[in-house]
């Protein structure tokens, strides 16, 4: 029995209003009392309650409870455990109007799913915890990082020449810092160039010394970037190229395993890199990159038969490939569908096989698919 979850056009608002009556009721004098007694709960008991709830129910709901639950929820020990005790969900935009961004997530075995109401029309470059980088719609060298729950957001210093470029997000935990990597050539056959902003150090773009990496690895750019962890990759013929967010040092992967394949991609997976690569109509091998080793390794082999019963019921066999969008649950639950007919996309429990349709009002819409996790993360440079 397969569940559906619609994602609508008209939704206004995430639907985090419908729970404030879950948490606090502000219509009579005796709810009045009872927020006046959780007044004098411990901070470390009302520190662990707020920790388990989503983070769209923190910033609409709870910080409004009382100014001690506002300072918690807007303290840095708390929005850091807060990341870290979230699990990731996915951001699926129409791109026939960008504007329409939704957020999908699996709690407690279930999808969940609001549109966030952020008032940004442009498309959504790359995402890592909680931000997004998007182009600035009034000046195009420009970049601005904005949380789309908080709505807090930032003008990053301009960048020239932007055309044939991948920029990606991506966070150095140890020195707590954001940074923008941006990958791009001149021309075919060219080497690649890389530049680096630090958000919130950096007045300028700073380009990376490649010297050290061996010429076969450089030449770029086939796909979409992606970003596990503090790394970024990107890919070449032959090779993984992986940007250290810390050290900002590049190394040199194996672009994939040694499998036959009628389709590939690639899919961030919390820390690790996911291979996708479909041998047959009914087959796909799913492997997991070792950063620390730079080897993959077999994780399973993905039965489609119930993915495409779902996914092509009006459509003949001929079609042959499935997309992975993401994973809601590591190596659990992976979000596929087909971009030749993307009326809807479903979420596989790949231990299960329950799946659950995520259906779209805009049946020839084209929607792009990007792993975000809600967060109350601002833009000061961290936490």
């Amino acid at each position: 029995m397969s569940r559906k979850i619609y994602v609508k056009e008209s939704a206004s608002r995430p639907n985090t209003a419908i729970s404030m009556d879950r948490y606090i009721c502000c219509c009579c004098k005796r709810c009045a009392r009872k927020r006046e007694i959780t007044r004098h709960l411990p901070p470390e008991l009302v520190f662990q309650f707020l920790v388990l709830l989503p983070a769209q129910t923190l910033h609409h709901v709870m910080r409004r409870v009382c100014r001690e639950w506002n300072l918690i929820v807007h303290s840095r020990d708390f929005i850091h455990h807060h990341l870290r005790n979230s699990s990731s969900g996915i951001l699926i935009q129409d791109l026939a109007s960008t504007c329409n961004v939704f957020y999908v997530e699996m709690r407690r075995g279930c999808l969940e799913m609001c549109k966030l109401d952020w008032g940004f029309k442009e498309l959504i470059l790359t995402s890592c915890n909680g931000l997004v980088l998007v182009p600035d719609s009034k000046f195009s060298n420009n970049f601005c990082l904005i949380n789309p729950l908080t709505k807090q957001r930032t003008i990053l210093p301009p960048y020239f020449d932007r055309m044939g470029s991948y920029f990606v997000l991506v966070f150095a935990e140890a020195s707590m810092e954001y940074k923008v990597v941006r990958v791009s050539r001149q021309n075919l056959g060219s080497t690649a160039r890389i530049d680096v902003l630090t958000i919130g150090v950096d007045k300028v773009w700073r380009s990376i010394d490649l010297h050290s990496v061996h010429s076969t690895v450089i030449p770029l750019v086939s796909s979409k970037m992606q970003v596990t962890g503090g790394y970024a990759h990107w890919f070449g013929k032959d090779f993984i190229l992986t940007f250290n967010a810390e050290t900002e040092a590049v190394r040199g992967f194996p672009r994939r395993p040694k499998i036959p394949k009628l389709y590939e991609i690639y899919v961030a997976m919390g820390s690790n890199l996911t291979y996708f690569g479909q041998s047959d109509v009914f087959i796909m091998h799913v492997w997991e990159m070792n950063l620390e080793m730079g080897e993959w390794m077999m994780m399973f082999r993905l039965d489609l038969k119930p993915v495409c019963r779902h996914l092509f019921e009006d459509l003949s066999w001929e079609v042959k490939t499935v997309t992975p969008y993401g994973w809601l649950e590591a190596r659990e639950v992976l979000v596929l569908g087909t971009r030749s007919h993307q009326r809807h996309c479903i979420a596989y429990n790949v231990k299960t096989r329950e799946i659950q349709s995520i259906e779209f009002c805009t049946k020839a819409s084209v929607h792009s698919f990007q792993a975000h996790v809600n967060s109350l993360v601002g833009l000061g440079g961290g936490f």
